[in-house]
C-alpha cells in the first residue's frame, strides 16, 4: 500500500509539472508572434524590466531557455558587460564580442567598432534585436 502512495505521488508529481510546463510553452508561442524561436522586445507585451530580467544574456530577445528558467538569479546587464570585457578598459571589442560582427553592428550606435556600457544597456536602434540582426 505504501509502494502505492509513493508511487501516486510521484505521477501527480510529474503531471502538476507536465501541466506548468505546457502552460509556459503555450505563454512562450503567443509571446513569440513572428514564430522565429525568440521574443524580441517588438513581441514583448509586458514592461521592459519584466524582459530585462528574461533576458538573462543581454542580447535582447528572451530565448525558450530564459523563459522556462524566469525563477532562476541571472547576471545583471553590468555583470554581463564586466564578463565580456576582459582587457577592463570599459568597452567590449569585437574581438571581445561572442555574438559574431552583425550582432554587434546593430548595437554598436556610434560605429566606432566597440560597445560601451551605455550601449551594451541600451536597446538597438530601430526597435530591431540582436538576434534579428543575425546573432543567436
Amino acid at each position: 500500500m505504501r509502494t502505492l502512495k509513493i508511487t501516486l505521488a510521484a505521477v501527480l508529481c510529474s503531471a502538476t509539472f507536465a501541466i506548468a510546463d505546457t502552460n509556459l510553452e503555450v505563454q512562450f508561442v503567443q509571446l513569440d508572434a513572428d514564430s522565429d524561436g525568440f521574443v524580441a522586445q517588438s513581441e514583448w507585451t509586458g514592461g521592459f524590466e519584466t524582459f530585462d530580467s528574461l533576458d538573462r544574456d543581454g542580447d535582447a530577445v528572451v530565448t525558450r531557455t530564459e523563459f522556462f528558467n524566469r525563477g532562476t538569479r541571472y547576471k545583471s546587464r553590468e555583470e554581463n558587460f564586466r564578463d565580456l570585457d576582459a582587457d577592463r578598459d570599459g568597452r567590449v571589442s569585437a574581438r571581445e564580442w561572442k555574438w559574431g560582427e552583425q550582432t554587434m553592428s546593430v548595437l554598436d550606435r556610434n560605429g566606432d567598432g566597440f560597445l560601451s556600457r551605455k550601449e551594451f544597456r541600451c536597446r538597438p536602434n530601430g526597435g530591431r534585436t540582436a538576434q534579428q540582426a543575425g546573432g543567436r
